[in-house]
């Protein structure tokens, strides 16, 4: 695996409430993965049609158009999917965790605007 893929596994799963991050190539399998193989193989399995019907759903709404970046969330995970050609990197945040650092934030920008 190249540096650059192994510093992006790295950033993504210093992301606040990252459980794993699975690199996916064009046939549905995970090529790289921080998660055990059960659980990457079940994410690539079920995303990669998922994607493709996003991406034939974009494409036919806006020709010209595709689909590069797809997020859902559960009840309890926040999966990001950011699909490039054939392959795909898919992040699986924890919601609560993922929340709390968003509120955090929010409220440190709320102090370094008044302080201006």
């Amino acid at each position: 695996m190249s540096s650059d893929i192994e510093d992006m596994f790295e950033r993504l799963l210093k992301l606040p409430g990252a459980e794993g991050a699975i690199l996916v190539n064009g046939e549905g399998i995970p090529i790289r993965t921080s998660m055990d193989v059960m659980s990457s193989q079940k994410y690539a399995g079920k995303m990669t049609p998922l994607i493709k019907m996003a991406r034939s759903m974009i494409r036919d709404v806006e020709p010209g158009d595709d689909l590069s970046y797809l997020r859902l969330r559960t009840r309890r995970n926040e999966l990001m999917v950011a699909a490039e050609n054939d392959h795909m990197v898919i992040l699986i945040q924890n919601n609560a965790l993922l929340d709390q650092a968003r509120r955090t934030s929010a409220q440190s920008n709320r102090f370094v605007s008044k302080g201006k």
